[in-house]
């Protein structure tokens, strides 16, 4: 080989050797950078020296699809589970308390209490105090309940605006990273920019992609609605229904997992057998069914022995529960005093709190062979054992997608010991390269002395 030749192989070595130093400088200082993938130089040797031929990210398509899949089930799954805690804590199932449960029951014992001492004022005024309190509980359960709707829709609004940033930033990078390689720039940062914005997406929605042949990404929902394509799709929320802007068409069913679907799952309207869908009006109908139960004049109920009883002087001759709309209130005549209790009901009113043959099916949920109190333990059992189900489930789907996300970024993050023993190698191939072109330069300045 001449000296051109080896002065050649030599500098095309030491600048080989300098881009790959770069871009193991590059994956070094980006190893706590959880959205930046591991880079690695690829080179090919040819008569004249070495070429670099490109540098490349790593990718691992299988366990990339699985991280979005567990991420959408995840996000779906723990977002139903934080409502249905905050659900379980107003009916008090989540700390044992039982309130809508307890409140009936005491209004029960309340009457038992009066049975037994029917001419005691205090008895009396402790019935009407404690149907008082249970009215107080079921209102109060029910504006909860009506709060918690609230804020899921509020979450659903910000989620559906969250989704159309996302895919916005999508379409952008894509924009970018086709001109980039059509302009031959390295996008390789702008490729990992943008895998990550997919992976926060499909934790909100669940998604899909596909590669397009200029460099950009086509990214669908799993039932095959276009998120981003040649433009970015922009939905919209009305509080009620996830749609398409300007288009009225419901799209609620079209998502199949993620945190939009888990919160649009909560308010669906209707019973459903799958924990977690259509709890909130569920629960709702079922609270109001039972509060109705009290002012329910069918006989053998409690309104029926109340008011069927006779009606001495002074005494509240019917109507002891008032219901308007949802609200139920003890009747404004007991509260205030001017009138009593009736003496000649008491016995029948006591029979009918405790028949244990009441029943209530209604928001999913089906019960029988219950008095008022069972029905409310009922309700409040259910929910429980939903929130549970939920809560298990959502614990399962985040150690999962924990799992997901372990095996992914060992596929394709950086391992520090494998870096710096990279580095340590190509620092050594870079001094060797530097030092045969000192000898080839000496060599050169030795033949220059020889011929001068």
């Amino acid at each position: 080989m001449s000296l051109n030749g080896a002065m050649n192989v030599a500098l095309t070595g030491l600048l080989a050797h300098q881009s790959a130093l770069q871009v193991v400088g590059g994956n070094v200082s980006n190893a706590t950078n959880p959205n930046y993938t591991r880079k690695t130089q690829e080179t090919t040797a040819t008569a004249g020296g070495v070429l670099v031929t490109a540098v490349e990210r790593a990718t691992d398509q299988a366990l990339a699809k699985d991280l979005l899949a567990y991420s959408s089930l995840a996000g779906e799954t723990g977002v139903q589970s934080k409502y249905l805690d905050k659900l379980s804590t107003l009916v008090g199932g989540s700390d044992g308390s039982a309130r809508l449960a307890t409140a009936a029951e005491d209004f029960a014992t309340a009457w038992t209490v009066l049975q037994a001492t029917p001419d005691s004022s205090t008895a009396q005024a402790d019935v009407i105090a404690k149907a008082d309190a249970f009215a107080a509980a079921v209102n109060a359960l029910v504006a909860g309940i009506d709060s918690v709707d609230r804020e899921v829709q509020s979450a659903t609004a910000d989620t559906v605006d969250e989704i159309n940033g996302l895919l916005t930033k999508i379409d952008r990078l894509n924009d970018q990273i086709s001109a980039g390689n059509g302009a031959a720039a390295n996008t390789l940062d702008l490729q990992d920019e943008r895998d990550a914005a997919v992976r926060d997406l499909s934790a909100l929605v669940d998604v899909k992609t596909i590669a397009r042949s200029d460099g950009g990404l086509a990214v669908f929902t799993t039932s095959g609605l276009t998120l981003v394509d040649q433009s970015a799709v922009q939905l919209a929320y009305d509080g009620t229904d996830v749609t398409r802007a300007g288009d009225a068409s419901s799209l609620n069913g079209v998502f199949r997992a993620g945190e939009l679907a888990g919160l649009l799952a909560l308010r669906e309207p209707g019973p459903s057998a799958e924990a977690g869908t259509g709890t909130i009006a569920g629960l709702r109908d079922q609270v109001t069914a039972l509060a109705a139960m009290f002012t329910d004049t069918s006989p053998g109920t409690f309104a029926a022995a109340y008011d069927g009883a006779a009606t001495g002087t002074g005494e509240l001759a019917d109507s002891f529960f008032v219901m308007t709309g949802s609200t139920l209130s003890v009747n404004p005549a007991l509260l205030d005093g001017s009138a009593r209790l009736k003496q000649a009901a008491v016995n029948d009113v006591q029979t009918a709190l405790e028949a244990g043959s009441r029943s209530l099916a209604i928001g999913g949920l089906t019960v029988s062979g219950k008095d008022y109190a069972g029905l409310a333990g009922a309700i409040t059992t259910s929910l429980t054992a939903e929130a549970g189900t939920v809560r298990d489930k959502a614990e399962l789907a985040e150690a999962t997608r924990t799992e997901a996300l372990t095996r992914f970024e060992s596929a394709v993050g950086i391992n520090m010991d494998t870096e710096l023993a990279n580095l340590q190698v190509l620092q050594n191939a870079y001094a060797a390269s530097a030092k045969v072109m000192q000898a080839v330069n000496q060599l050169y300045n030795d033949l220059f002395a020889i011929m001068g």
